[in-house]
């Protein structure tokens, strides 16, 4: 969003100059009513936000007591000039009165080409006709000033003809009430929202505070929009993936010193696309879904391309001419990659985006008659960080993935690797065509357990998990997880509302109806121990423990899901009591207390147990037994809906196929076919954690990063080429502390020796959510890039539109004595060039000049 934004203000800068800079944010739908993001648009100057659905309890509400304009506290712990936004709520959503009919194919609109001389007559009634209207209006806020809204939905089909009706109305409603002693004079005429804005600003009143969020959504009863959420999980993996990859090639243009700016922004162009809000929330038709598919897998291999040119000046640095062959890059979640099966000797190389060291676990598919090892002599020459955990044979639950070709790669070769912050790091195997020894999976029929030095997790018989053992504290705990099920709703007697693309609404009120494990593995290898469970044809899960790793894995493959089925998991357990609290992320950033069946700022009756409890995890959720000072905590690999609708529980939402029609707009059911026409099929994980608040805290911090800033994974074909660097190659001098994580270096030019980069650092953590990774810290700007040196550092706001200290002043607003604001932190102090101060959840841009050393 941030990148969007900057782009879009660069526009806008370049076309219209600096004061035609936007200050007002205008939401059309309920994508942009989470806390964080609204933080951002403080950050980036903006004075407002204005929106028009809000949910109908709270509008009922809101305009009963003249509050639908208030001042929300959309960041708690920052300075005091970021730390509000004015917020209002438009009338009519963002369409004209509904008295009104102004386009050219509704029969009377006001003006039509062929009966100008009527003008005056029929401006005439419907003047009359939006002055009542204004009135009306008037009554539901506490404000002099009002706003009224002209365009929406397809309404803007004749502009000429458009603004004449305006024109004519304008100046009839101004003439009437001259001519009247009407007691409510309104003044009409052409605005902006900045104009108006500034106007509401300029009036001597107070105004109520809005602290929280305004989600989760519902138009109605039993109406909640928490379905899209989830809707379409394979395209918000691949937009998450293809950020990644955005990100990494940005990082390594500036390691190689190379910059390919066009083919940097056509990623950008893709990225944005992205973010429209019925794509990445899967709300827009089917086929808008595949042409969006279609350009970020264009776009994915124009990526590619540029990376093998990147890795080339980075690995291969005297290299005079191309590599012989392009890089390999395979959708290992397929765990298939056929080009491997043909070569005889090749080297993964790994980049790691995230300024947070990673430990990056890569299986490797294997063809029957092929062996693969890591290249042991080159690792230990060339003290590569890498273990290899041997060779398994590929379970059901991975055989189950469709795939275009058939599948002769029937192994798996398990490797870790350590990658340092934004390295890149090659790592080189060796093959020989003869057919390996691998341990075969076998079919337990006794309860098992697995282990490693955080965690002992054990199933009986059946393979359902029941205990957990926390060797932190030495404690075991209650736990299980299952997978389950809601049956969609089409309709029933209590409302006619139908689950859909936007809207969650099982049948009923029970909890979702379980699904069986058929039969399991217990599978255990030093260092790596999984348990394997077969639910049906539509539910595999690996429960894994890995070597030294924070958490447990729970990866899940679910698909081909039967008609009108919304597929959750739930992980609970009776030893943890949430008292119906639990957090989920805002964006990504901050978290946000959440209470069972209830919402902030107003009084709200719930109307759906499940879906009404549901919010967006965009990185995870968690829960907190404050007596027994335990949490736990998981992180999503996409954006996902979940919540916690029982005590001790989280349960979130994987995938759903829904053949009935909300009736919001898209006229479309949610039926995704996968690519052998039965159903599509997903694959993703969980990271789960239970532990201490602060170790919890930092697990959910760094592997919420991670989940985002995910590893960049390729090989090369070392068969005919020069052989590679092998040393750990990175963009930093040393690594940051690790509550700082860099968000953004993205070349702006090149000329000469000189490189010009927007660079964004900030600090991961919220204030007083760990003990000593929550406190502000600082930064020495000079010693964070490797091999440059600074020339030059200015900040500029979170858009990089404007210098810092030439900002603009936001608008003031007073706020309701009745409210008493506590204190945030200091104003920042001003950059001198060298010292980058961070509080806790604070982001800093900066323009910076380097040249190379």
């Amino acid at each position: 969003m941030i990148d969007q934004c900057t782009f879009g203000f660069r526009f806008v800068k370049n076309e219209l100059r600096t004061c035609s800079q936007p200050a007002v944010a205008w939401q059309l739908d309920l994508f942009g009513h989470g806390r964080e993001i609204n933080s951002l648009f403080a950050q980036m100057g903006y004075d407002a936000i204005l929106f028009g659905r809000l949910d109908y309890q709270e509008k009922e509400q809101r305009t009963t007591e003249k509050t639908l304009q208030m001042i929300w506290k959309i960041n708690e712990n920052a300075p005091k000039n970021e730390r509000w936004l004015f917020t209002g709520i438009l009338p009519n959503l963002y369409h004209p009165p509904e008295t009104l009919g102004l386009r050219s194919d509704i029969a009377g609109s006001l003006l039509r080409p062929s009966d100008v001389d009527t003008i005056q007559e029929s401006a005439s009634v419907y003047s009359k006709n939006l002055l009542e209207a204004l009135k009306i209006q008037q009554k539901k806020y506490n404000s002099s000033n009002i706003v009224i809204l002209y365009g929406g939905d397809f309404e803007y089909e004749d502009a000429t003809q458009y603004f004449q009706n305006i024109d004519a109305m304008i100046d009839t409603i101004n003439n009437i009430q001259n001519t009247t002693n009407d007691e409510k004079k309104f003044y009409v005429h052409y605005s902006t929202p900045t104009c108006f804005l500034h106007a509401l600003s300029q009036e001597k009143r107070s105004w109520p505070v809005r602290e929280g969020d305004f989600l989760s959504y519902a138009h109605r009863a039993h109406a909640f929009w928490t379905g899209f959420y989830t809707s379409r999980p394979g395209i918000k993996y691949y937009e998450r993936s293809l950020g990644a990859f955005y990100q990494s090639l940005r990082q390594l243009s500036i390691v190689a010193n190379q910059i390919d700016f066009h083919g940097l922004f056509e990623l950008a162009e893709i990225m944005s696309l992205l973010q429209h809000h019925d794509t990445i929330t899967g709300t827009s038709p089917m086929v808008h879904i595949d042409d969006a598919l279609r350009r970020m897998h264009r776009a994915e291999k124009n990526g590619q391309a540029l990376a093998l040119s990147l890795y080339q000046h980075i690995l291969t640095p005297s290299m005079t001419k191309n590599w012989s062959t392009p890089l390999i890059f395979c959708q290992l979640n397929e765990s298939y990659c056929k080009p491997l099966a043909d070569i005889d000797k090749f080297s993964a190389i790994v980049y790691n985006p995230s300024s947070i060291s990673n430990q990056v676990w890569i299986r490797i598919p294997v063809a029957e008659q092929q062996t693969i090892h890591l290249d042991v002599d080159n690792v230990k020459k060339f003290s590569i960080d890498a273990v290899e955990f041997g060779t398994i044979g590929l379970s059901p639950m991975h055989e189950s993935i469709p795939i275009v070709h058939k599948r002769d790669q029937l192994q798996e070769l398990i490797v870790r690797v350590h990658v340092p912050p934004l390295s890149l790091q090659a790592v080189p195997f060796i093959i020989s065509k003869q057919k390996q020894n691998v341990e075969q999976l076998i079919m337990a029929t006794t309860s098992c357990s697995i282990e490693n030095q955080h965690y002992i997790l054990k199933v009986n018989e059946r393979g359902v998990i029941i205990s957990l053992q926390v060797k932190s504290i030495n404690k075991e705990i209650d736990f299980t997880q299952h997978f389950g099920y809601y049956t969609s709703s089409s309709s029933d007697d209590i409302s006619a509302q139908a689950s859909g693309l936007y809207v969650f609404r099982p049948i009923g009120t029970n909890p979702p109806q379980k699904v069986n494990i058929t039969h399991f593995y217990c599978f255990k290898r030093k260092g790596y121990e999984e348990i394997i469970q077969v639910y049906s044809s539509y539910a595999y899960q690996a429960i894994r423990l890995l070597d030294n790793s924070p958490y447990i894995e729970f990866e899940w493959i679910v698909g081909r899901l039967h008609m009108n089925v919304e597929l959750v998991t739930s992980y609970q357990s009776k030893d943890l009591n949430n008292n119906g609290i639990f957090y989920t992320d805002s964006s990504g950033r901050s978290l946000m207390k959440r209470i069972r069946d209830q919402r902030d700022g107003y009084r709200f009756k719930q109307s759906e147990k499940s879906a009404g409890n549901y919010y967006p995890l965009v990185t995870g959720i968690m829960i907190k037994d404050e007596k027994q000072d335990l949490q736990m905590s998981i992180i999503t690999d996409r954006a996902q809906g979940g919540g916690s609708i029982n005590d001790g529980q989280v349960e979130i939402m994987l995938h759903r196929r829904v053949l009935t029609d909300d009736s919001l707009g898209v006229s479309e059911t949610l039926n995704e076919p996968g690519i052998d026409g039965q159903g599509l099929v997903v694959r993703g994980r969980h990271l789960l954690s239970v532990a201490k608040p602060d170790d919890s805290m930092q697990f959910f911090r760094e592997y919420a990063l991670k989940s985002v800033w995910r590893p960049i994974i390729a090989f090369r074909n070392d068969s005919n080429d020069q052989p590679l660097d092998y040393k750990t190659w990175s963009l930093l001098k040393t690594e940051l502390p690790p509550q700082v994580n860099i968000l953004t270096i993205e070349p702006l030019s090149q000329e000469k020796n000189i490189l010009t980069i927007l660079f964004r650092i900030e600090h991961i953590y919220d204030r007083n959510e760990h003990s000593k990774l929550s406190k502000s810290i600082s930064i020495q700007i000079h010693k964070i890039f490797n091999k440059y040196k600074l020339l030059k550092a200015n900040e500029v706001t979170l858009g990089a539109n404007m210098n810092k200290n030439e900002a603009y002043d936001r608008l003031k607003w007073t706020l309701n004595s009745t409210y008493e604001d506590k204190n945030g932190y200091k104003e920042t102090p001003t950059f001198d060039g060298q010292i980058i101060h961070l509080y806790p959840m604070q982001i800093r841009s900066f323009i910076i000049k380097l040249t190379k050393h």
